[in-house]
């Protein structure tokens, strides 16, 4: 059973910290297999880290957190940056055809969640949805989870980290044989996969709303 961290940030994330070497440090800590590097908008990081990062015995997955119209989607085993600012549907149709796979993070946070009512729109065109963030609360988490199960949909989780030393925190159970993008990706499209961890602290939580809201005043009223 391998443990993947898949939604992670770093310094090439707008409101992120630390490098693709720190977040590894931090994940090899906590006996992890990998991760996905999954920074706002860009490849720049996950390039970069899967240039310098992956081994054998430890796996780097390219990915994008992209801001679409409607909130937030993961792209993972991405090499294409997807364009930001398109409806929900057209993202998820182009991470496809680009040969990656759409996760749905934090559905229901205020500022970036797609919200329920998108998901309806969605939940047909993919595998799985993000059902342990590790920025969110717990009883949110909950909610997620039975929301997957509800729409038949697999599992994943994430910390929601955008400082190395959180990285970690949340992770997808992944029961494979193989520890590569491929077998990974694969056990996702058959929802074999599930999400589970720990909330990070209240401290960096509270930190991370104030500057969110911050920044979304400083970027002119827009989501990042």
């Amino acid at each position: 059973m391998f443990k993947l961290d898949l939604h992670v940030h770093s310094m090439y994330s707008d409101d992120g910290k630390g490098t693709p070497k720190e977040i590894k440090k931090s994940i090899k800590k906590k006996k992890l297999d990998g991760f996905a590097l999954t920074d706002h908008n860009t490849l720049d990081g996950a390039r970069k880290a899967i240039r310098e990062l992956n081994s054998d015995n430890f796996l780097v997955i390219p990915g994008i957190e992209i801001s679409t119209k409607d909130g937030h989607i993961i792209g993972l085993n991405l090499n294409t940056v997807i364009p930001k600012g398109l409806p929900v549907q057209e993202t998820i149709e182009q991470i496809t055809d680009a040969g990656g796979i759409p996760i749905v993070p934090h559905v229901f946070r205020n500022m970036s969640g797609i919200k329920k009512e998108n998901l309806l729109k969605i939940k047909q065109k993919i595998d799985a949805i993000e059902v342990y963030n590790g920025c969110s609360q717990p009883k949110t988490n909950v909610r997620t989870a039975r929301i997957a199960k509800n729409f038949n949909l697999g599992g994943t989780g994430g910390s929601d980290s955008h400082l190395p030393q959180y990285a970690g925190y949340a992770y997808t159970l992944i029961d494979s044989a193989d520890l590569t993008i491929d077998s990974v990706i694969e056990e996702i499209k058959k929802k074999n996969t599930w999400g589970t961890g720990k909330t990070l602290p209240l401290s960096y939580r509270q930190d991370r709303m104030v500057k969110s809201i911050k920044q979304f005043f400083q970027r002119g009223l827009k989501r990042i």
